[in-house]
């Protein structure tokens, strides 16, 4: 430093101060550097669009396929919204559409089904519950005795009912002409019933529940309390005509959750 004593003092001040500014901009440049996010990192920490899986029924009844079928996911949630609800994919499973799980909070409970080790509740969306109950009066009143044997099933319920009927069936495919596969079924919505003949124990769940006072009430009655048969004869969904299965449309709510399936009716 003893050649800038020999310097003019206003030279010295002028080499000091470009010193110092140099030293400033040289610091401030090497922050940045260091601050900045590595592109490599948040290339890494990025992620894809989850993919979906889905699970295809073999002819094995305990086994089960998995298919990647899209790179977004879709899922029926259990506790859907309305929103949910509205937006249920245009897919089909052996003829049988998508349906979301009902939230428990929607649920009432509608019947009492069988005796002993066997009996269970029954319990339907308030708003079918409340209309059932209405029509189960009504019906009373002209001496039918109307009684719910199924309403409300969750997901891993349908599963093991669907599995039953392929083992039953042999295949599949015959199965679901009876019985939707799980996260396929009417019965996931809370808007779904099956109905029988009080007076004829014998043709719960059976072709022959046609043939009973109850099932020719429900033809004439039914959709003034605001249900109707979900697979009538010959259907466009080629499921089996089933007399027993009801479907409750008698609110926006209900209509929205069968949008799909009533286009093909």
């Amino acid at each position: 430093m003893k050649f800038l004593k020999k310097l003019p003092h206003i030279a010295r001040i002028f080499i000091i101060a470009t010193t110092v500014s140099f030293g400033i901009i040289l610091s401030a440049a090497l922050a940045l550097k260091f601050s900045a996010p590595n592109p490599t990192t948040v290339e890494e920490t990025t992620s894809s669009p989850p993919k979906v899986v889905a699970v295809v029924p073999t002819s094995n009844p305990t086994e089960a396929s998995s298919v990647i079928v899209s790179s977004q996911a879709v899922q029926i949630p259990a506790n859907p919204t309305l929103a949910q609800k509205q937006s249920v994919e245009n897919q089909i499973a052996y003829g049988h559409f998508p349906y979301a799980q009902a939230n428990a909070s929607e649920l009432m409970i509608v019947s009492s089904y069988a005796t002993g080790d066997k009996q269970r509740f029954e319990s339907l969306n308030v708003e079918a519950g409340q209309a059932l109950m209405r029509m189960m009066y009504a019906a009373r009143e002209e001496g039918v005795w109307i009684v719910p044997v199924s309403g409300f099933r969750t997901v891993e319920q349908q599963q093991k009912l669907f599995q039953d009927q392929v083992k039953r069936r042999g295949s599949v495919e015959a199965a679901a002409k009876i019985s939707a596969p799980a996260g396929f079924s009417e019965h996931h919505t809370g808007f779904a019933v099956d109905l029988a003949d009080g007076k004829s124990p014998n043709q719960d769940v059976t072709l022959e529940f046609e043939r009973t006072n109850a099932y020719r009430w429900l033809t004439r009655h039914a959709r003034e309390f605001g249900f109707e048969l979900s697979f009538k004869r010959n259907n466009s969904q080629g499921v089996s005509f089933e007399p027993w299965h009801w479907r409750y449309v008698g609110s926006p709510n209900a209509l929205a959750t069968f949008a799909h399936a009533r286009k093909q009716s």
